[in-house]
């Protein structure tokens, strides 16, 4: 097989995959979200501070899940020498810390390809986060899947 046919289609597995991996994480925190707004928010007074977080440790846990599968393709294909270098190698990449720049031939591409595909992911996982906050922390728009303004700073009587 040609071989960059070959790192087209191991990125191309690489990229679908992270991307269902956000989905299903995306969906288990509005999930985790929604039960813990329906069943603590009356008696956890801290809201404002254990929501934010929760979502920021959730989507780390999310690209985390999604560094350590390029990481797991890249010590199984032997492009670092430990498991260690190939997380670092990942983690490098996906953040666009390194860009991908230190890849033996036939692992270029590859490495290329995960920065881009970090630099999307990381995009959406902010998109999602500002739209979460802004759905739950001002009470002006309709309603939708999450309460709105559930975690809302109150300012004297006023209505949603």
């Amino acid at each position: 097989m040609d071989p960059l046919l070959h790192e087209l289609l191991i990125a191309t597995g690489l990229v679908s995959a992270t991307v269902v991996v956000h989905l299903v994480g995306l969906d288990v925190l509005q999930l985790t979200l929604r039960w813990h707004l329906r069943r603590l928010t009356g008696w956890v007074h801290l809201d404002r501070m254990v929501v934010p977080v929760g979502i920021v440790l959730g989507l780390f846990i999310v690209h985390g899940a999604e560094i350590w599968l390029y990481a797991l393709v890249y010590w199984q294909g032997h492009v670092a020498k430990s498991l260690e270098a190939a997380l670092v190698a990942s983690i490098e990449t996906y953040s666009t810390l390194g860009a991908g720049g230190g890849f033996p031939p036939g692992w270029r591409v590859v490495g290329a390809l995960e920065s881009i595909n970090g630099m999307l992911l990381i995009g959406w996982s902010t998109a999602f986060l500002f739209a979460i906050l802004r759905h739950l922390m001002w009470e002006d728009e309709a309603d939708g899947a999450l309460p709105r303004g559930a975690i809302a700073r109150r300012r004297g009587n006023r209505k949603a």
